[in-house]
């Protein structure tokens, strides 16, 4: 079909020929592929000859969920078929080398509000291609809102199709809007009230209304499921984007100071790549159609004392700075998640805490060129 090849190795990580691969799109660590099959191995059993779809399998989620499915394929001997959408062949190819020369996994080129993939028979569906940068949305916001919606509903269509399809939709909790002063965190109970008309909610706006598409076809026998994810943390984590934490370890990295563009005192908590990964597969597998969960942690902070703690990590530390001083008396704002229903219908937790997730980040990014 065209847009669609396939590599022919049964070892996902041959390509490598025993050279140490570098950069964005290196190996994950074992630690973490362990991390996950330990929460997750139950599940896979269920998935023995499962047919999954993931799109944008370039991306940060995306890339974990397909590193993470080609690793317990190999290792449980599950025979699933894997499809990734991705934009670029060619850029993923030389980014994901060791992912791609695997014989399980099928890459799809194209964009997903068109692409047309190998087969319609897919059994599972982890939906990831609808990112956008802070610049992608306001240099051309209505461009990602119809990316988003678009997007969701093309890959719905193609749910359809099947029978009895699982697809997580990867949300943000973004579609909450701002969160409300006193509130120390959001449930899910909580109102999704991101306003479109307001430039700096848009994203979460439409993810939203991706999540309304998914919860009505529900009764068509889709087994839609959003997972509302609030900050992230580690490999691959962009140092140069719009992730606050990113962007502290990329100045670590180098050596240079840590910059706080505001006051510091915003309060956020992060998730670690390997337990939203675990996370991710369980909510697909086993969370309620037409719910929606919240994916984070409950470890709040605020940005300067995150700063503080990643600027111990080099072997000379290096200094944090920020461009305001705090008003006394301000009450911060905060972006904390409430993670009481997915602890207690699915037994999830962020197992990984925040030092050790800033520390194994660390000493993946310590393996990279500068």
């Amino acid at each position: 079909m065209p847009g669609t090849y396939r590599r022919g190795y049964d070892v996902v990580f041959a390509c490598t020929g025993g050279r140490k691969m570098t950069g964005p799109g290196a190996p994950l660590p074992t630690a973490d592929l362990a991390h996950i099959m330990d929460h997750t191995r139950e599940l896979w059993e269920s998935c023995r000859g499962a047919r999954i779809l993931v799109t944008g399998g370039t991306g940060l989620v995306g890339s974990w969920m397909l590193e993470s499915a080609l690793h317990a394929n190999q290792a449980l001997g599950l025979d699933m078929e894997i499809t990734s959408l991705v934009r670029d062949r060619a850029r993923f190819d030389a980014t994901f080398p060791h992912l791609a020369a695997s014989a399980s996994l099928t890459l799809c080129e194209g964009d997903v509000r068109t692409f047309d993939p190998p087969t319609l028979n897919f059994t599972h569906i982890v939906h990831t291609a609808s990112a956008a940068s802070r610049a992608e949305v306001t240099q051309n916001p209505e461009g990602v809102v119809e990316l988003i919606e678009r997007g969701t509903d093309h890959v719905l269509e193609i749910a359809r199709a099947g029978v009895g399809v699982r697809f997580l939709q990867m949300s943000s909790g973004s579609v909450y809007g701002p969160q409300p002063s006193g509130l120390p965190a959001f449930t899910e109970a909580c109102a999704a009230t991101a306003d479109r008309a307001d430039p700096r909610q848009r994203f979460g706006a439409a993810k939203r209304r991706a999540e309304q598409a998914g919860e009505a076809v529900v009764s068509a026998g889709v087994g839609f499921v959003s997972a509302r994810a609030f900050a992230l943390v580690g490999p691959r984590l962009p140092l140069d984007a719009d992730f606050a934490l990113g962007n502290f370890l990329g100045d670590a990295r180098a050596g240079r100071p840590i910059t706080i563009t505001s006051d510091g005192t915003v309060e956020r908590s992060w998730i670690y790549m390997a337990d939203l990964t675990a996370w991710c597969w369980t909510l697909l597998q086993r969370g309620t159609p037409g719910r929606a969960y919240n994916v984070g942690s409950e470890e709040a902070m605020s940005l300067w004392d995150a700063a503080q703690r990643v600027a111990r990590l080099p072997d000379t530390p290096v200094r944090v700075e920020r461009l305001r001083e705090p008003s006394p008396g301000a009450e911060p704002s905060r972006y904390i998640p409430d993670i009481a229903r997915a602890r207690d219908e699915l037994g999830l937790d962020a197992w990984i805490p925040f030092d050790d997730a800033i520390r194994r980040t660390w000493g993946w990014l310590r393996n990279l060129p500068i």
